[in-house]
């Protein structure tokens, strides 16, 4: 009776502990409160061999199937494009080859240089080796044309935009020494015309931004290097002339900026300026910094008021709406905060520019990937932002936002 009786208790006990374990699997499954809003896919949709030298990352239609395809720039390797099946994987389809040499690649920017109406591809490199440039000729096959670009540097940025305004996309290449532009004809070859447009100012730029910060419909520069960041006023044509002394407010110790974003953070119209800074080269000053721009293109700091305390080292900032709560009149942007180091950081707007960080609702708790870049896109067409994150000594990640 005894042996029955404690075969029943155990019974008994094994069904309550079953029970129990439903109910916490149930709790996981169905309650969205116990979810963190990104999920991490790179296991499944991502292709092997992306083994942690990507620099940074761009999304576009390269192939022109109406899916955001992704275009890496990697360091020491070949350059990838990795093809989206329109449901966010990219794991079933080869990446695109490009005819890359494996350079030291930092950079990539993607526009329609020969007015064909298919994005090209223009790779930047340091140490001297030779940048590349990709010409789409349609479906997503590539002509190398690199011969076009008359320069080679220790390069770390580029950026393309019409810069003298005559309908043709040039090319602004930032470097450790002198920035260059490149200005295009038409038919996507360039001239080197840095000296008559730009200052000369031997710098290490890490990253540069373009908008219009004074309201005059001509789009300024503004660079983050390792000494003082800048800004380039545009005098109308592309011509720009230095403006920081008078416009950016500066801090007593040395600054080393690795990021630079300009974006409406107060929702008033005009665009304000997001600084990323780090200690990689022993700067005694870590914390990011928001300046506040007036409508006519003069910075005050706001960093104190509207900024939680970031002291991690801010490799990349990807300005989005994550939450949709912004409308067609305050596109109000949250921030996507990546770190070298580890981590991942999710800063929320409040709605009048002022940041609360809630990455404990976003990520995953011991998630601490090491981030070089952050290119934001719907991947899976859901309508919610999903991230790429470009990693460092390990293999690229993606994060599909759960709706």
């Amino acid at each position: 009776m005894r042996t029955f009786k404690n075969f029943s208790l155990f019974i008994l006990a094994l069904a309550l502990t079953a029970c129990n374990i439903e109910a916490v699997d149930g709790d996981d499954d169905d309650d969205p409160d116990t979810e963190v809003y990104y999920r991490n896919v790179s296991a499944d949709y991502l292709p092997s061999g992306l083994s942690g030298s990507t620099q940074k990352a761009k999304a576009a239609d390269i192939n022109g199937d109406g899916f955001p395809d992704i275009v890496l720039a990697i360091n020491g390797q070949p350059n990838k494009i990795l093809l989206n099946d329109g449901s966010g994987d990219f794991s079933h389809i080869s990446p695109v080859q490009l005819s890359s040499q494996g350079y030291t690649t930092q950079d990539l920017s993607i526009a329609d240089f020969n007015n064909n109406g298919n994005p090209d591809i223009i790779f930047v490199s340091g140490q001297g080796n030779p940048n590349e440039l990709y010409i789409n000729i349609g479906g997503g096959s590539f002509s190398d044309i690199s011969n076009r670009i008359p320069v080679s540097n220790n390069s770390t940025s580029v950026e393309t935009w019409d810069i003298d305004n005559d309908g043709a996309v040039d090319i602004f290449i930032g470097n450790i020494g002198q920035n260059t532009i490149l200005i295009n004809n038409g038919n996507a070859f360039f001239t080197n015309q840095t000296d008559q447009r730009i200052p000369i100012r031997f710098t290490d730029t890490e990253d540069f931004t373009f908008g219009d910060v004074t309201g005059n419909q001509w789009w300024d520069i503004v660079t983050a290097n390792r000494d003082n960041n800048r800004l380039y006023l545009n005098s109308g044509s592309g011509f720009f002339t230095d403006q920081t002394q008078f416009r950016i407010p500066f801090i007593q110790t040395a600054e080393e900026s690795s990021h630079i974003s300009l974006v409406d953070i107060d929702g008033d119209g005009d665009l304000d300026l997001y600084i990323g800074n780090s200690t990689l080269e022993n700067s005694p000053y870590v914390q990011d910094r928001l300046l506040i721009n007036d409508g006519e293109g003069f910075f005050s700091d706001e960093t104190g008021n509207r900024l939680p305390q970031i002291t991690t080292n801010t490799s990349d900032a990807a300005f989005v709406d994550l939450d949709n709560d912004g409308n067609n009149n305050n596109r109000d942007f949250d921030v996507v905060l990546g770190n070298p180091n580890g981590g991942l950081w999710i800063l929320i707007n409040n709605g009048n520019g002022n940041f609360n960080n809630q990455t404990s609702n976003w990520i995953e708790e011991d998630y601490f990937p090491q981030v070089n870049d952050i290119e934001v896109a719907d991947f899976n067409r859901d309508g919610f932002w999903d991230l790429y994150l470009s990693v460092q000594n390990n293999p690229d990640q993606l994060l599909l936002q759960r709706n």
